[in-house]
């Protein structure tokens, strides 16, 4: 475990802050943060409260090393402090996807990496989102103790990921985040095009409802609409009046109609 709780953040966006907030209120001092957006050094200057160093000293300062970047950046910076990250160190990346071998070179230099995944959504750098969330750990067993651990501490329910599993998991995740996301989005754009431009105040009765539902029941008891009903004619007009719209939209509407069909349990055809 690390001697003395000290954390640096690489990557000061909103999962990474968020993380360091978590931490701090349960006793863990954050010494440094480093970010490459002047968004992000904003952040960790008034958030964080800690001064914004070069990469390599931020890897310094601590022995609980956060790396909180975009995943096509996660190698790069894995080298970068591999020279100061090294023996005795914790490090984890916070990607769903990417695998922990991007952290090879800091593994190969001694320290323990792992990535740790809050299986949570972060439109701000919301600590109180950590609380309850799942979290995803990629590690060796012999480090896992140590991340759960860490998991733990800022209020997450951490489970075991093989890394060979890391896309899928994060396919997952999408689907139950991303993609809802994308739904309501084309529900207000289809709204547009009957003349309602503000239809979100209209649609957040139904949102809630179906999300407390699924909370409650699961999907299964969750789904209704024409095709649970077997309405086949109606699920056939609506696609035929989306195409004159948005072909996007309508492909998208056809494909969730086949996925709820298999929900369902039900061979529809459309």
């Amino acid at each position: 475990m690390p001697r003395a709780n000290i954390v640096s953040i690489v990557g000061a966006g909103r999962v990474g802050t968020a993380i360091g907030l978590a931490l701090q209120q349960v006793g863990y001092t954050v010494s440094a943060a480093w970010s490459r957006s002047r968004s992000g050094r904003q952040r960790a200057h008034a958030l964080l409260d800690v001064p914004v160093l070069e990469i390599e000293e931020v890897a310094l300062a601590a022995d609980l090393v956060v790396i909180a970047v975009p995943d096509d950046a996660i190698a790069s910076v894995a080298r970068e402090i591999s020279t100061t990250a090294r023996r005795g160190k914790y490090v984890f990346h916070t990607s769903g996807a990417t695998s922990v071998h991007a952290l090879q070179p800091l593994r190969e230099g001694g320290a323990h990496v792992a990535s740790l995944h809050p299986l949570m959504t972060f439109p701000d750098a919301d600590a109180s989102r950590l609380t309850g969330a799942a979290v995803a750990v990629t590690c060796d067993a012999r480090d896992r103790a140590a991340f759960y651990r860490i998991a733990r501490a800022w209020g997450g329910r951490p489970f075991p990921l093989d890394d060979a599993n890391k896309a899928t998991y994060h396919a997952a995740a999408v689907f139950a985040s991303n993609y809802i996301v994308s739904s309501v989005w084309a529900a207000n754009a289809i709204f547009r095009t009957i003349g309602v431009n503000n239809a979100q105040p209209l649609l957040n009765p139904l949102i809630a409802a179906t999300i407390e539902n699924i909370v409650a029941h699961g999907p299964a008891k969750s789904i209704t609409g024409p095709v649970v009903r077997g309405d086949t004619n109606t699920v056939k007009r609506h696609i035929e009046t989306l195409k004159q719209g948005d072909a996007e939209i309508a492909n998208a509407y056809r494909a969730m109609a086949k996925l709820t069909a298999s929900l369902a349990q039900l061979d529809v055809s459309a």
